[in-house]
């Protein structure tokens, strides 16, 4: 029977070779040799036996080094005793793989925020975690080169041990493309099976197929296809009158497209060319302007969908966003939900590049929504979100621990699939929603994390 108790874990210069815990994890007692763990560190050390009923453990200092614990005093940790194989595991230990740079030993760029709000929720958690680069590990030494706080603001690298479970936090398509990049996850996912979640990124034309092939959610999709030819498109378009021309590796709306009849009798689009970059135009010939085209659309996989019709808002669209998190428990939950809202005549509503972040019920009472259309609506979005998770991890074979879901909504209350967003941008602070919410969103993937380990207690 495996024991797992949140313990307060001393430095002691007066031990030597010995763990000192309380006599009531079963099975510890005076002198008894035992296996101590943290990540893939191991050590032998001998037990001493304390009296006391408090959950104070005492580690020798020979042994905090030998087993690569953060340097300092004492830690808020996990205790997991295994009797029947003399294991003590102290942890759990995660690691938060990303596209890391730093100036010293201080993390640099744009997801620092992200990560310290991450090792705060691990520190309330009593979870040891630190973020890292794929090139810090050290593969021959079996130690990575991690970045864990110190204080309020304050950063410590050095070397640690291979962590118990690693959380993917590499929101760079480019970065994650790199050979070496994609070298070294593989070799974690291999070693720590399945203890490695949000590997990777979604291809929206296997999304597609994914959830287009289950009851769950095929009926929510709008129609899709793969651009093969610029006959296929300028069919496609003919058939629809208002399409979508997306990039099935893209991300942040870069390179998006919208391309529509006009009352005029033309064709116009508008086109992303770059984060806050939006071209205009008319297409006086589409079957010419497809030709023009048709080779950038082939190379870049570009798929075509049809405009879902949504809610009219003005001259914006918009969406709505559920970030759905596994916790403690394994299962999906439902963290937020908000509304982003484009920039006038934008063709993405995402708010990194231009949109604006609302609160649902503030966007209905905007669209004249009443109340018990309102809950109908809410009650749908939720539902749609959870079959997404649902369906993708099933399908996918991957282990997922969040998930950006975007929705859109007609004006018959129909809730349609947007898009699937692997690699959903939390923010350290409150958009649309309260300060509760945005540190649930950091607690639940490292909760996550240490059940994958084994501490769940």
């Amino acid at each position: 029977m495996v024991q797992v108790v949140r313990v307060t874990l001393h430095r002691s210069p007066q031990l030597e070779g010995a763990l000192a815990a309380p006599l009531r994890f079963g099975g510890i007692g005076e002198d008894v040799p035992v296996a101590l763990r943290h990540g893939h560190e191991e050590v032998s050390a001998r037990t001493v036996a304390l009296t006391s009923s408090e959950d104070e453990v005492y580690l020798a200092q020979d042994l905090w080094t030998r087993l690569r614990l953060p340097d300092r005093d004492r830690l808020d940790l996990h205790l997991s005793w295994q009797p029947s194989e003399r294991l003590v595991r102290l942890g759990p230990l995660v690691g938060i793989i990303a596209d890391l740079k730093r100036k010293g030993s201080r993390p640099t760029g744009r997801q620092v925020p992200i990560f310290r709000q991450l090792l705060r929720a691990a520190g309330d958690l009593g979870v040891v975690a630190y973020v890292f680069s794929p090139f810090d590990v050290q593969w021959s030494k079996g130690t990575v080169k991690g970045s864990y706080l110190t204080g309020e603001d304050g950063w410590t690298t050095r070397l640690l041990p291979l962590p118990d479970v690693v959380y993917d936090q590499i929101v760079s398509r480019r970065f994650e493309r790199r050979r070496d990049v994609r070298k070294t996850r593989e070799k974690l996912i291999h070693l720590l099976y399945p203890r490695y979640f949000n590997a990777g990124f979604f291809d929206k034309w296997t999304v597609f197929h994914w959830l287009s092939s289950d009851d769950r959610t095929r009926h929510q999709l709008p129609p899709t296809l793969l651009y093969r030819t610029p006959e296929q498109g300028l069919e496609f378009l003919e058939e629809h009158g208002d399409i979508y021309l997306k990039p099935s590796m893209g991300s942040l709306g870069v390179g998006l497209i919208r391309i529509h009849h006009g009352a005029n009798g033309l064709v116009h689009y508008r086109w992303r060319k770059g984060n806050r970059r939006l071209e205009a135009g008319v297409c006086r010939d589409p079957a010419a302007w497809f030709t023009q085209h048709h080779r950038f659309f082939k190379q870049r996989s570009y798929l075509l969908q049809r405009t879902v019709p949504l809610w009219p808002f003005g001259n914006r669209i918009w969406d709505v966003r559920a970030l759905l998190q596994k916790d403690g428990t394994r299962t999906w939950k439902r963290t937020k939900m908000f509304v982003r809202v484009s920039a006038p005549g934008d063709i993405a509503s995402n708010v990194t590049t231009g949109g604006r972040a609302e609160r649902v019920e503030t966007l209905m009472d905007q669209l004249q929504v009443s109340r018990a259309q309102e809950r109908a609506i809410v009650r749908r979005l939720s539902r749609t979100a959870r079959f997404v998770a649902q369906v993708l991890e099933e399908k996918s074979g991957l282990l997922l621990g969040e998930l950006g879901v975007d929705l859109g909504v007609d004006v018959h209350g129909r809730v349609w699939i947007i898009e699937v967003n692997a690699k959903p941008w939390k923010s350290p602070h409150t958009l649309a929603g309260t300060e509760e919410l945005v540190r649930k969103s950091f607690l639940r993937p490292i909760a996550y994390a240490k059940s994958l380990a084994g501490f769940a207690p």
